[in-house]
């Protein structure tokens, strides 16, 4: 079967597609499917280990409440300080553009900012850093992704209001599941036999729902690779995993 080449146009495209691509900041994200898993410290740590290595990597955004373990990691990098709208603390984006660090950690993707900010959201912000051609590593829990929330509150009972749309997170250019297992979840510390096993199953489903999430960012990725480079293919991750 003879192969079609190309055509001037094409290429050219192909060729400008790359070099925005590259132009962008790389977004990694760290997903939780239940609170305390662990992706801030899995964030901040590999923040750390980058810095090591010689990487220019600051901190754009903290929780308000730490645990001692981030705490000790979050002390050996810079912090970008927060600005202050209407009393609330914002990301300052504007001084890390300033700044442009190689990576930014943003702990908690999912925060409306106050009104007055520059954008609604903070996952706008980390939308502009990357325009800017910064590198950012965040976290967030499936909970705060938009179309998930209504199926993850019939899970779990809890309601959020701050979200992020799930079609930002095909931006991201890696997402890692933040894996526990069941009996090791700080959902609840005393629970019956007959609760231990509801929550097991709970846990079970989120999980699912987390790494069929990753499946669908892994196949806009790839489906975004071919796009840029002429390519077409008939195949998803997501059936796989």
């Amino acid at each position: 079967m003879e192969t079609r080449r190309p055509s001037p146009d094409e290429i050219l495209r192909q060729i400008q597609a790359e070099e925005e691509n590259e132009a962008r900041g790389r977004l990694k994200v760290f997903l939780g499917y239940s609170s305390g898993v662990g992706k801030s410290f899995r964030m901040f740590d590999e923040g750390r280990r980058r810095k090591e290595r010689g990487e220019d990597v600051v901190i754009g955004a903290l929780q308000s409440k730490t645990s001692d373990e981030v705490a000790e990691v979050i002390h050996k990098l810079e912090i970008v300080p927060l600005q202050y709208v209407e009393e609330r603390p914002v990301m300052n984006v504007a001084a890390l553009i300033r700044r442009h660090p190689g990576v930014c950690l943003v702990d908690g993707l999912a925060y409306d900012n106050p009104a007055g900010s520059i954008n609604a959201s903070r996952w706008q912000d980390v939308r502009d850093l990357l325009a800017a051609g910064i590198s950012v590593i965040t976290t967030i829990n499936i909970q705060y992704i938009a179309e998930l929330s209504e199926r993850v509150e019939q899970l779990t009972g809890k309601r959020v209001e701050q979200t992020v749309p799930r079609s930002f997170l095909y931006h991201a250019h890696e997402i890692v599941v933040v894996d526990a297992p069941p009996d090791t979840s700080p959902e609840s510390p005393e629970t019956t036999a007959g609760e231990d096993s509801a929550r097991a199953r709970r846990l079970s489903e989120l999980r699912e729902i987390a790494l069929l999430l990753a499946a669908d960012v892994v196949d806009h990725q790839l489906e975004a690779y071919l796009r840029r480079n002429g390519l077409s293919t008939a195949f998803g991750a997501q059936e796989r995993i």
